[in-house]
């Protein structure tokens, strides 16, 4: 299932249109919807969650920006295929730097899962910060090996 539509991908350049007779087609964008839908749910996956996401909504219309970011990369490529690899093209180098950015996200962030309301409950800690709140922040013992080797105004 995919998470976004071509009105999304308009959306991110209002003047890339779409069509039976452009390049890329209308079905052509529609298979770039769904692949990159399918990389989502397997990033998803690999997480643990029910794929593909319903709920709750603040990951659903993250998916869907996420989902055209991919798709209109790809539609930047297949207008520009004289750029050698995906996102070279000037706009379309900005969408996959977003794109890949935002899977780097779906890949490590603290996410909301369907029954937290949102809040990620229960998910682990995404920031070192939240990781290490309870440890203490200075040593209790002094060792050796933490002691510089070589004093303050050590002369040779």
């Amino acid at each position: 299932m995919a998470y976004c539509t071509i009105t999304n991908i308009q959306a991110l350049n209002p003047k890339r249109t779409y069509g039976a007779s452009t390049t890329p087609t209308t079905t052509q964008v529609e298979a770039f919807i769904t692949r990159i839908a399918e990389e989502i749910d397997a990033i998803l996956a690999g997480r643990d969650f029910t794929v593909p996401i319903t709920a709750p909504a603040s990951l659903l219309a993250y998916l869907t920006h996420v989902n055209a970011l991919g798709a209109a990369a790809l539609a930047e490529q297949a207008m520009f295929p004289e750029t050698t690899k995906p996102g070279t093209s000037a706009s379309g180098a900005n969408l996959w730097k977003q794109y890949q950015e935002a899977l780097a996200i779906l890949r490590t962030a603290n996410l909301p899962s369907a029954g937290s309301g949102g809040a990620g409950a229960g998910d682990l800690p995404f920031s070192f910060t939240e990781q290490n709140k309870d440890n203490e922040t200075e040593p209790t013992e002094n060792y050796d090996w933490q002691k510089p080797k070589f004093g303050k105004n050590k002369e040779f």
